[in-house]
């Protein structure tokens, strides 16, 4: 029989899921390796992590099930839901609650179950883990416990994946509020000279962005108010932070007045700069008598009413008290509430129980409260007063608390209180000139129209309210379509004040971006919030509409993915440049490095040699640089993989201190090398990574030591019979590294200072590129140093490892190569180093001569051809061979060459299942490794 179980606080727990947003979500592969090892380490076909939503159950990762969803009633892991530990079914076929299910007795066949709740830090069961077998079972505990530590990591991925989302859209609104804020939002430095200045701020000053960062406050200040000016830049270094007026010159020569409230801050480099945040109150000053009898006005009138405000803010978790507040609970003038004290002024009992029962609910629902309580103040009086609480919501989240404070002590002042209460809102509204705010009575007639509204729209309030309801200002083919949309969600018709009230109604709030239409017919873009007027009794009276101008936010997207595309077009533009630079460079370097090894093998005079030397110096040290650049690209796009093979350590450390020792006696320096007794004599790591690694460390303490010692050391931290980890340290006794500059020295194309690149020369890229392979082997690089004494770079890597020598013979095993490649040098040179080894060789310009060879029956023990061949590509020559089946089956070692970018390469060799290349230019030695890995497997 199926059924569905419903849990006492289901309705909470079906919000809390839904506020997850993982729901009908893409498959993600943190989820997917729980799965698997859950079915490994269990022994069962079939696991699942399964989300248990009203009606249905969703697999968010599923192994061995090929559907992605099933009715709640028909589900196992709603039962888990009622559990707090493991819940197992032995065998299905013997529960009662089971037997007699049809996941049991058709497909999947159900007849073992284990499944943990998947419980998140606010005690909300949002589904399970679990795994399925088709015959009965049971788990050891070994697999409980495991299944456990799954369970816990799948509830941490729950709560972290929601918490990176929230920071992502806290980023972009702070981003945007910055660009689009009205006044003057800058920062500058403790010179004066601007930084960053908003496009509002730079308008009003007669500026465009770019032209009023190229100046300092001394040019926009009049020289008369520079004495000011430096007593500000010397006052907010020694306060930290500075409030007060402040008067300016547009490019015109218009004097404006400014309110402004800055801080001191320091960037990542520990360099301070000031965030100003600026308001124009030129106007204002022409209205001071007014504006000081008005707020005096107000403070005498808050002052009888005794009503003071308050505001919380969830995401930084303070609160303002307006001063009357403050009076009211008779603190301090330095006090600063937080909301655990200023929940403790609440009287002990049912006045504190109600004041954190509201403002919970408040904070998950956006319902407002108003009650009537104690208070003891901070001198220990007690007190009745009037407390009210509204919510605003933004993306369904509480994104601030606030409302007002009212000592009602002397009931004899609350029709006057109201009066005065009425009063300053109204004063409020009318002050608010960039934001429509508009209300309405319950039919959607206006009652209110605000300046903010008149300024927005166009039209005169006289116009409107009484006579015009809210969908006038509206698109009317916006209002067909979410009528459309509101019907298909909420299953009826919906009329023309519905469209926006519905939501409202539902969620306690409904912001959206509409289209509005102005009285002159011109249309601007408003993001508007809706929410509802209660009376004293909480029947609804009327909505209130609050509209902001998004018209530039909006452009601004547009302009974004228009620089997106742009962009993406640039991106591409790069990676052909590069595949191009690969080959033009690659390609006569390999001719160089080659040649000069060939070259270097025979006998020549001292001058010839010492000749050679310096081109063979200089070729490697431009193949370094290309190859620099190239790793850098590939890893900062994550397409370079790394080639993990079995690597002689000892030959990588001749191999190493052959490539050092030209260095080390030029320098006139002493090179010790520190090889533990218990190093294995075989690993398996990217032998070419962990050489350029190593050579790129050796190579800076070299470079960096004038006299002294250079030491490579590798020791083993630990091992058991197959795995050792291992330390690789390289120290020198150079000129040693800054303590400031430790922690900078691994960005990319960073040295120490500038006089490090002039004096020693390099890219700047070696650390960087060294440090990413390194992370890429499960690794980083550390650093030890004292300016003046000397350096330690070191790093430890754990890698499978063979301590019994088992010499490679198979490069004896080929003895005839086919080489193909357009250009003779390259053939040639592929020869000769063949030739050192007794390696017989044909040779082919054209995949079709290549086809033809072997359709005579030739055979041979490997093929090395180039990609960019003439007419078809070695990929498509590859291609051709294997479909044509020359040697009946047996198919010859291949190995492609590439000069081209390692995405391409990655691409194409899989294409045909080739799994090892070469890329120009490349040694004798990387020639031989390469037939002999290929051989091998």
């Amino acid at each position: 029989m199926n059924a569905k179980l419903s849990p006492k606080n289901e309705s909470d727990r079906i919000r809390v899921l839904h506020e997850y947003e993982i729901l009908n979500t893409a498959a993600e592969e943190e989820f997917d390796r729980i799965t698997k090892i859950a079915s490994l380490v269990c022994g069962t076909p079939i696991s699942l992590i399964s989300l248990v939503d009203k009606d249905m159950q969703w697999f968010k990762s599923r192994v061995g099930l090929e559907i992605d969803e099933t009715t709640r009633d028909v589900s196992f892991c709603q039962y888990t839901l009622e559990e707090d530990q493991l819940m197992e079914v032995e065998d299905a076929k013997k529960d009662d609650r089971f037997k007699s299910n049809e996941l049991v007795i058709l497909e999947p066949n159900i007849r073992y179950y284990a499944g943990l709740p998947l419980i998140d830090p606010n005690g909300y069961a949002l589904g399970a883990l679990c795994v399925i077998d088709r015959v009965p079972r049971q788990l050891d505990q070994h697999q409980k416990e495991i299944l456990t530590l799954l369970r816990d990591e799948v509830v941490a991925l729950i709560v972290n994946r929601k918490e990176k989302e929230k920071y992502k859209e806290s980023e972009q609104k702070l981003k945007a509020f910055f660009d689009n804020s009205q006044g003057l939002m800058c920062t500058h430095d403790l010179k004066g000279n601007f930084i960053a200045v908003n496009e509002a701020g730079a308008k009003t000053l007669g500026y465009t962005r770019e032209e009023i960062q190229l100046r300092s406050l001394f040019d926009i200040v009049p020289s008369e108010g520079h004495k000011n000016l430096q007593d500000y830049l010397g006052a907010i270094v020694q306060r930290g932070t500075i409030k007060g007026e402040m008067r300016t010159l547009t490019r015109s020569g218009e004097t404006r007045t400014w309110m402004f409230n800055n801080i001191l801050q320091t960037n990542g480099n520990k360099i301070p700069y000031v965030i100003g945040n600026a308001v124009d109150i030129t106007e204002q000053h022409f209205l001071e008598k007014e504006l000081k009898h008005a707020q005096a006005t107000l403070m005498r009138t808050g002052r009888v009413a005794r009503i003071g405000g308050w505001e919380y803010t969830p995401a930084d978790g303070k609160i303002v008290w307006s001063e009357i507040t403050r009076e009211i609970h008779e603190v301090p003038e330095d006090y600063e509430p937080e909301l655990t004290t200023a929940l403790q002024f609440y009287k002990a009992g049912s006045s504190r129980n109600k004041i954190r029962t509201a403002i919970e609910h408040a904070l998950a629902t956006g319902e407002a409260w108003d009650l009537e309580l104690e208070i003891v103040t901070f001198a220990g009086h007690e007190m009745w007063i009037r407390a009210l609480g509204n919510a605003d919501f933004e993306n369904g989240h509480c994104v601030r608390l606030y409302g007002t404070f009212q000592d009602i002590d002397k009931r004899k002042r609350i029709e006057a209180e109201s009066s005065n209460s009425k009063k300053l809102l109204s004063e409020v509204l009318d002050a608010t000139s960039a934001v429509a705010i508009i209300a309405t009575d319950t039919t959607g007639v206006v009652t209110l129209f605000n300046t903010g509204a008149e300024n927005l729209l166009g039209y005169r309030s006289e116009e409107v309210i009484g006579k015009l309801g809210l969908e006038h200002f509206h698109l009317k083919e916006e209002l067909v379509l979410r009528a459309k949309e509101l019907e298909v969600e909420l299953g009826r018709s919906v009329d023309k004040l519905r469209f926006f009230v519905d939501m409202a109604e539902l969620h306690g709030a409904e912001q959206r971006e509409w289209t509005y239409c102005r009285k002159d017919g011109s249309r601007l873009y408003v993001s508007l919030a809706v929410t509802f007027i209660r009376d004293i009794n909480e029947n609804v009276i009327g909505y209130l509409a609050i509209a902001t101008d998004i018209s530039r936010i909006i452009h601004q997207r547009e302009e974004l993915e228009k620089a997106k595309l742009v962009a993406e077009q640039a991106s591409a533009a790069k990676s052909q440049f590069l595949a191009n630079m690969s080959h033009e460079l690659r390609t006569p370097l390999n001719g160089i490095v080659g040649f000069t090894d060939l070259l270097l093998g025979t006998a020549l005079e001292d001058t010839q040699r010492e000749y050679l030397s310096i081109v063979d110096q200089s070729a490697n040290l431009l193949l370094g640089i290309v190859n620099d650049i190239l790793d850098f690209s590939k890893i900062e796009a994550g397409k370079l993989e790394l080639d993990v093979g079995q690597t002689d350590l000892q030959d990588l450390v001749i191999q190493l201190t052959n490539f050092l020792n030209m260095q080390i006696k030029a320098k006139n320096l002493e090179f010790y090398l520190n090889i533990a007794a218990d190093v294995p004599h075989y690993i398996w790591v990217d032998a070419l990574r962990i050489k350029q690694v190593l050579m790129n460390l050796l190579s800076n303490a070299t470079k960096f030591t004038e006299k002294g010692t250079v030491e490579l050391s590798i020791t083993v931290e630990s091992h058991d019979a197959t795995q050792a980890v291992l330390c690789f340290s390289v120290k020198d006794t150079g000129i040693g590294i800054k303590e400031d500059n430790v922690e900078r020295i691994f960005d990319a194309f960073t040295q120490e200072d500038n006089s490090m690149t002039k004096r020693y020369g390099g890219t700047g890229l070696g650390l960087t590129i060294s440090n990413k392979l390194l992370k890429m082997m499960g690794s980083e690089l550390k650093l030890e140093s004292t300016f003046g004494a000397g350096s330690r770079f070191f790093f430890t890597i754990n890698v499978p490892a063979v301590w019994e020598i088992n010499a490679w013979d198979e490069l004896k095993k080929i003895k005839d190569v086919l080489i193909v490649a357009e250009e003779e040098s390259e053939r040639n040179d592929l020869d000769r180093m063949l030739s050192l080894k007794k390696i017989n060789t044909v040779h082919a310009k054209t995949g079709f001569e290549v086809l033809q060879i072997l359709k005579k029956g030739h055979h041979f023990d490997a093929i090395l051809i180039d990609h960019q061949l003439p007419i078809i590509s070695g990929i498509e020559t590859i291609q051709n061979i294997r479909e044509k089946n020359f040697d009946n089956n047996t198919e010859p070692t291949i190995i492609p060459i590439f000069s081209s970018n390692q995405q391409d390469i990655e691409q194409l060799c899989h294409s045909v299942a080739i799994s090892r290349w070469l890329v120009k230019p490349f040694t004798p030695e990387e020639l031989y490794t390469a037939l002999v890995k290929v051989n091998v497997s």
